[in-house]
């Protein structure tokens, strides 16, 4: 069913409405953030009755005392409108049926009250005043949602005021234990006239904004599942700290998928697009302090309070005043927005710990360039093992890191010497290590030895034996675009025990967005925005191991083609970790490849060839290309 009014007028009428009520902000009711733990509505002999409304209210996303934003949002008929929605949650065979009443000053067309799988055409239409029941059977089980819109717009394009109309649905198979949580992404935005994608936005996290998200305490061996919704205007890169998690399935508001055990994907980092779910389980096998958390800087940052909040009449009401961005040495460790913090306590923490034996000794050191010029970072490696040069190069002005090569399983120290005239952090992406040394100043390791800041002439001494071999990162995590535009990141490769890096044949591209001048952001592959290019040969099988740490690029697409056309290669591992022997298949070479993510790929050519990997952007728009040209003979790279 397909809404019957025109987008032009329906937005009109939405402004003109608002307008009317912004000067009685203060008079609007309170919205209360929805954390989805009690489902709506009552279950009685297989038919769930629940009566949703759509209003118009005040919705806090940080603290109850702190900013205000005017939004339209979902709540139980006679109860308090809620950010998301109301949970619909209900075993596989009930019957739903929902009486609907539209409060708001607006039409307004709400998508998702039909039985799954369905068509994304199926909504109901609902005039300002007007009510309607709708009846029908749930469905197949999965993780939904429902939504709305007043200017009948697509989820992505909705306007900020009723970008919160959304809400988790549910559908568990008969006769299995809710063991589970759900979290429903958010994000407000303010739109800037003429300058697509550089809005300020509000990223949240079933309606709250960390630092003010729920905070969650696990033990060691706990079984954790969590179910992810992303009904929001953005894509997201959702990254765990520490460890690697299952997805259990994969769908949207419409279809569900689940994998079979045998099939689901390990991965610290998922890409999910706007409009999609995920079913995700975990178990903490360390005891400490860690993070879940959209990778974008953006999303992951305290809200621009200052570019978001105008004067009353203009659709924001301020409350009270607080500082922004949160400090690191603080609970808030200097971050905002769509975060999770985990606490996992228990283990044999009464143990003596094991005396510390470090086989291998190596300085990264981060100076800052003189003058002000980008990059304004350089970092350098070394091994502590061999004596200093005599004559040190100086450092060449790229956007990159050195590479670290470790050994599985070998314990290292690392000392990080920050020379530089700001603080930083640095985080060991993907690696399985001790949450003291993953990087998070002010909240990783313990509230008794929480993870300090390196400050500027300080350093800090990470201790890893990493359990893996594959293809991680190390960058910043003090969460400030200069640093991660600027150089303070790098590969870091893990070999297994067996093996020595082999340069000739193991090949790393780096994804970035650096600062180049004049020419200001541009894409990189490897510190380079015009790499040069590599020189292979034909009949020897290469790893590729390619990384994306650009700061807000999830939709980052990646390619690698012959003539224009993407060849074949063999997919070996995502995210660090190998896959089994059933999914590391020849395919298309040609996929997205989102911020925090790493794949393996093997390639050989058979013949002389000339193939481009090409990167690309599509916001902003922005392309690199690396050649690669395959010989007979020795390569010259």
């Amino acid at each position: 069913m397909v809404s019957s009014f025109a987008r032009p007028s329906c937005l009109l009428t939405v402004l003109v409405a608002a307008s009317s009520f912004l000067c009685a902000a203060d008079r609007l009711p309170r919205i209360a953030a929805n954390d989805n733990r009690s489902p709506a509505g009552e279950l009685l002999d297989g038919v769930l009755t629940i009566s949703l409304e759509l209003g118009e209210g005040q919705w806090h996303p940080e603290s109850e005392e702190g900013e205000a934003l005017t939004v339209y949002a979902f709540g139980e008929l006679g109860r308090s409108l809620q950010n998301p929605g109301p949970l619909v949650r209900v075993p596989q065979g009930t019957e739903i049926h929902a009486i609907v009443h539209n409060a708001l000053p607006a039409g307004a067309t709400i998508h998702g009250l039909h039985e799954r799988r369905g068509n994304e055409n199926d909504a109901l239409n609902l005039q300002a005043g007007a009510t309607q029941e709708v009846r029908f059977k749930v469905g197949e089980p999965g993780v939904y949602y429902y939504w709305a819109s007043t200017t009948d717009s697509t989820l992505k394009e909705r306007m900020p005021m009723e970008t919160q109309l959304c809400g988790a649905f549910i559908v568990d198979p008969p006769g299995v234990a809710k063991a589970d949580r759900v979290f429903v992404i958010g994000v407000w935005y303010k739109e800037v006239p003429f300058r697509p994608g550089s809005s300020p936005q509000v990223a949240t996290i079933n309606g709250k904004s960390w630092p003010y998200a729920e905070r969650f305490t696990f033990q060691v061996g706990e079984t954790v599942r969590w179910r992810w919704l992303n009904p929001s205007v953005s894509h997201h890169a959702m990254h765990l700290h520490g460890f690697y998690y299952h997805l259990n399935g994969i769908g949207d508001a419409e279809r569900y998928k689940s994998y079979d055990d045998a099939e689901r994907p390990l991965v610290v980092t998922r890409f999910i697009e706007t409009g999609q779910t995920f079913d995700m389980t975990w178990v903490p096998e360390r005891a400490g302090r860690w993070l879940f958390h959209c990778h974008m800087l953006k999303h992951m940052s305290p809200p621009e309070w200052g570019k978001l909040v105008e004067k009353p009449e203009q659709g924001a009401v301020t409350a009270s005043a607080h500082e922004h961005p949160y400090p690191a040495g603080t609970q808030h460790a200097g971050m905002g927005g769509l975060v999770l913090g985990i606490t996992v306590g228990g283990g044999n923490e009464s143990a003596k710990p094991a005396v510390w034996h470090a086989e291998r000794k190596l300085q990264l050191t981060v100076d800052e360039r003189t003058g002000g010029a980008h990059p304004h970072y350089a970092l350098q490696l070394r091994d502590l093992a061999q004596p200093p040069s005599s004559s040190p190069e100086r450092a060449a002005p790229q956007l990159i890191g050195p590479p670290i090569v470790l050994t599985r399983d070998q314990p290292v120290e690392i000392e990080v010497v920050n020379r530089s005239k700001q603080p930083t952090a640095i985080h060991w992406h993907g690696i399985e290590l001790e949450s003291y040394y993953d990087g998070v100043a002010g909240w990783t390791g313990t509230a008794q030895q929480t993870t300090p800041a390196i400050n500027p002439g300080e350093s800090f001494l990470v201790r890893m034996a990493p359990p893996r071999a594959g293809t991680f990162i190390y960058h910043t995590h003090w969460h400030d675009q200069d640093q991660l535009e600027n150089g303070i990141y790098g590969p870091l490769i893990v070999l297994p025990t067996d093996q020595k890096f082999d340069p000739a044949s193991d090949k790393t591209f780096l994804f970035s967005l650096g600062v180049f001048e004049p020419f200001g952001p541009l894409l990189l592959i490897n510190g380079h925005p015009q790499p040069a290019p590599l020189r292979l040969v034909t009949g020897r099988k290469y790893r590729f191991r390619l990384i994306n740490i650009s700061p807000d690029n999830v939709a980052m697409r990646a390619s690698l083609r012959k003539a224009g056309t993407p060849v074949q290669w063999r997919i070996i591992a995502k995210d660090g970790a190998d896959l089994p022997p059933g999914a590391a298949t020849a395919q298309t070479a040609e996929f997205g490849i989102t911020v925090g993510e790493t794949y393996d790929f093997e390639y050989e050519a058979s013949t002389s060839q000339e193939l481009a990997l090409e990167v690309y952007l599509p916001d902003p728009k922005l392309r690199v290309t690396q050649g690669l040209v395959f010989l007979a003979g020795r390569s010259s790279n």
